[in-house]
């Protein structure tokens, strides 16, 4: 398979020594609450267990999330500013099972007008790198993918957003370059080959990925930090 070089300024991004990689980290993800109309934004995203899902505010109504299943609530019906947060860890699921794993809300106040959404917790998609050495290629990984789908790779070196997307929150600020999608194999794993000549010691590579998963839908991966 042909590899990819990250480039900077025309220059190959690797360094004199091997990169170190912080601990993998789990996405943040931001709904927008009425931040124009009576609806959260986006709607309905997918998460990987262990992840968090905060619940920002807009507007000048009085708004909460309130689970149908009774999993979580943020209390009262207030007005902008407010947050609420809920990670989706092994023991939030263990203690709220749901169908699914799917968990539907709404602003109590405003759910027969539709303002509704959900969360649907799913298997991880992870995001790793290999043999990220200075003078030898290296490689972007995807594990736990459906065997046969899409994964989308991108990175960017100006930091790690957020960027509000349909799918969440991009761990990636602009400029942010898109890499080739990649196929997964039978067992869900897919890997993107990099050329890492030296240079550029001391840059951060900001990664991040998802799958698609068809009608615009889609999972993000972990996002991951390099620092060369």
């Amino acid at each position: 398979m042909k590899s990819t070089s990250i480039l900077k300024a025309g220059l190959v991004l690797a360094a004199g020594l091997t990169l170190s990689v912080t601990a993998t980290a789990q996405n943040n993800h931001i709904v927008k609450v009425a931040p124009a109309a009576f609806v959260f934004e986006p709607q309905d995203i997918n998460v990987n267990i262990g992840d968090t899902v905060t619940w920002v505010w807009f507007g000048f109504a009085s708004h909460n999330v309130n689970a149908f299943s009774g999993a979580f609530l943020s209390g009262n019906p207030v007005s902008a500013p407010n947050t609420f947060s809920v990670t989706f860890d092994g023991t939030f699921l263990a203690a709220n099972p749901v169908t699914g794993g799917l968990y539907d809300y709404k602003c109590d106040p405003h759910a027969a007008g539709g303002m509704v959404g959900s969360v649907r917790v799913m298997s991880p998609r992870v995001l790793s790198v290999t043999n990220f050495t200075a003078g030898q290629s290296g490689s972007i990984n995807v594990d736990g993918l459906n065997p046969g789908g899409t994964a989308m790779l991108g990175y960017s070196l100006a930091g790690s957003g957020p960027i509000s997307i349909s799918m969440g929150s991009l761990s990636l600020s602009p400029p942010f370059t898109q890499l080739p999608s990649l196929t997964a194999d039978g067992s869900g794993h897919a890997a993107l080959p990099v050329n890492l000549p030296g240079g550029l010691a001391g840059t951060t590579v900001h990664l991040h990925g998802a799958e698609l998963l068809g009608g615009g839908a889609g999972i993000l991966t972990n996002p991951l930090t390099v620092v060369l």
